[in-house]
Formats: C-alpha cells, structure tokens, sequence
C-alpha cells in the first residue's frame, strides 16, 4: 500500500510516467560546493543540539558567508539579517531545522543551500517589474497566513514586509501561495511584489503554472496500489501538482468515479475515485495520519477535482 512520510516506501516501480516537457535549463544548486561547509562552526554537528543554538549557528554562517552582512536578531525562528546598503531580509529556519535534527554529522552538507537562501530570496524579491521566470504557485495549509501574521508582528526588525504573503484560497483548509524558486532556495514572496509584478488569483494557473513546469523533473512517477495513486516529483512540488490539470486529468483516467484526493503534506498527495468506497476510507486515513504525524502538513481533509475545479469532500 502506498504511505506517508515515515512510513514504507512507494512501490520500486511506478504504474506510470508523465511526461514534462521542460522549457528550460536550470542552475546548478549549492548542494555539492563543499567550499560552504568552512562557514558553519563543527558543534552543528553535534548530537543533542537544541533548536535555538541551530537558529544562532545557522545565522552566524549566514552572516559570515558574505561581507557586509550583519545580524540583526532571532527572534520566533526567524533570523533578521542587514545588508551593507541597508536592506534587511528574514530567514524561517523551519525548513532547515525539520530536515536536520536528527541527522547529526551530516547537517553542514544539508544547509548548503539554505546558506545561500537570504542572498537569492533578497535577489528574487528585487527584481524588475514584468520579471516572473522563478515565480512557482504552491499549495499551503490556511493556517500559514495565521502563522506568517504572528512571525510578522514578533519579527526582531519590526519594519519587515518579507512575511505578508500573496496567498489566493483555494478551497476550505488549503490555498495558493506565490514562491521565488532559485537553485537554494524555495521563498515565498509578499503581497507587495505579487502586485508590483501583477499576480492574481485568476494567474494561478497560468504564468506561474508554467514556470513550475519547466521547474519539475523530466518524469513525473505516478505510484500505485489497490486502486490508490500517488504522483512524486523531487519533494518540492508534489502539493502543486494538484493545480495542474494536465497532471490531474491523467490520474483521473485511472480512476472509478470522480477524482478524490488528499494533500497531507507539502511533499504528499493520494488520490483515487469515489466509486471505490474503500479506497476513498484508506486515502482519507493516510492523509489524516500525514497531517498529524509529518513535518510539514497541509491538511486532513479530502477534495474532489472535477475538470480543474477543486472543491471539499464530505
């Protein structure tokens, strides 16, 4: 049977691929420069390492990786960094902390990327007007804009715009947030450059949409088990997919009834037909088990998709 994080893993083979046709090339990410692991001090590796001290190693390398830079705070798990024009920009160490606590000796080459992070969200969030070749839509939990709100109100620099988010709902419990999509890192952007850049709601699925496209791999894997599937792309997207018709009407295909699906957590989507009462009762127990249990949840509850159009399952 398929699972959710921490369970097993998908079948060794997919039931079937979908094919990406990728506009681009994209650059080469931080992730093997073993030139950055000089900035991080050894004690991140070590076993037993609170959360707080990871916050302040994390953004004492941000800092010292590029001159310039200095510290403003920590505060709620955002690091507050100043350029040397005066610029400022936050860094949520959420992320970076669920993907390193319990790898200890094997944390520097895992926040490669992220110490690069604050130099590619502050290039992202000043680019031109009319500019949108990084701009990717995802699908997010409702309780983020809560979230964000709160960090925005404790953020250290109490001038920060980086956390009021461009987000659209999507249907109750999930919504669509706008990212800058750069090789180490994944931002979301605020409502501000959303507007300076003229995205809405109604581009959801256009601009945006294609961008993440040209973003995902080549193949799409499509996994299945006793009438359940569950498409995987890298880790990143697999929650967005829900957005791409294109994707979602070749699962539908092979499918009883209409499309069901769950997006547990930002790295898991299941979906089967509601003709097959006890797939739909599996699928709903993984995605309540997933957004209870893993890292980075989305939502417990069960949508229908109907030809692009998504709505709440009763």
């Amino acid at each position: 049977m398929l699972a959710t994080a921490g369970e097993q893993s998908p079948p060794p083979k997919p039931l079937f691929v979908i094919k990406i046709d990728r506009s681009k090339t994209l650059e080469p990410s931080a992730a093997g420069d073993q030139r950055l692991d000089k900035f991080f001090a050894d004690e991140v590796e070590q076993p037993g390492l609170s959360r707080d001290r990871f916050d302040q190693l994390l953004a004492d390398a941000i800092v010292k990786s590029e001159p310039g830079q200095s510290l403003i705070g920590i505060k709620n798990h955002a690091i507050t960094v100043k350029f040397a024009d005066g610029n400022t920009a936050d860094t949520i160490t959420d992320n970076a902390w669920a993907i390193c606590k319990d790898i200890p000796g094997q944390r520097k080459s895992s926040l490669r990327c992220f110490l690069f992070a604050t130099k590619e969200v502050r290039r992202g969030l000043g680019k031109n007007i009319g500019t949108l070749s990084d701009i990717v839509p995802l699908v997010r939990s409702d309780k983020l804009i809560e979230e964000t709100r709160t960090l925005k109100l404790n953020a250290a620099n109490p001038d920060t715009k980086s956390l009021d988010l461009a987000w659209y709902p999507i249907a109750p419990g999930i919504v669509c947030v706008y990212a800058s999509d750069l090789p180490n890192s994944l931002a979301m952007i605020p409502a501000a450059k959303a507007a300076e850049l003229g995205l809405t709601a109604k581009d959801m699925k256009k601009g945006p949409l294609r961008t993440l496209r040209s973003h995902l791999p080549v193949d799409v894997s499509v996994y299945s088990a006793n009438g359940i599937f569950m498409p995987t792309c890298g880790g990143d997207f697999e929650s967005s997919l829900i957005l791409d018709d294109q994707i979602m009407a070749a699962i539908k295909q092979r499918v009883k009834g209409r499309l069901v699906f769950g997006v547990s957590n930002k790295e898991v989507v299941v979906l089967t037909g509601d003709a097959d009462k006890t797939a739909v009762e599996k699928v709903r127990q993984i995605v309540e088990r997933g957004a209870s249990e893993g890292s980075r949840p989305v939502s417990d509850k069960l949508y229908y998709w109907d030809d692009g159009k998504i709505s709440l399952c009763p």
